[in-house]
C-alpha cells in the first residue's frame, strides 16, 4: 500500500495551541486514495464542512476528495462579523 504526503495549512481558530507555540501547519502521510476525512480522523481535528472552507490548489473541495501528494489542503473556518 502506497502512501502520499500532504500538508494540512489550518487558518484562524483551526490552528492548534501546544507548550511550543501555535501550529499552523500538519504535514501529514495517508494512504494513497484515502480522502481528507480519512487523514483529519488520522491527524484526530474534527470540523464542521458547513462551516469550513477545503481548499486545494485555489479550489473547494469536499471531505471526500482524495488528495494527491504534496497538496496543501487549507482548512479555513467560516468568520462572521456584526
Amino acid at each position: 500500500m502506497s502512501e502520499v504526503e500532504v500538508t494540512f495549512q489550518l487558518h484562524t481558530v483551526l490552528q492548534i495551541q501546544t507548550p511550543n507555540g501555535r501550529l499552523t501547519s500538519l504535514p501529514h502521510k495517508m494512504r494513497f486514495g484515502g480522502t481528507i476525512a480519512d487523514a483529519l480522523r488520522d491527524l484526530g481535528l474534527q470540523i464542521n464542512p458547513d462551516e469550513t472552507l477545503i481548499v486545494v490548489n485555489r479550489q473547494n473541495v469536499g471531505l471526500d476528495y482524495q488528495p494527491k501528494a504534496g497538496d496543501v489542503i487549507h482548512l479555513i473556518p467560516a468568520i462572521a462579523g456584526g
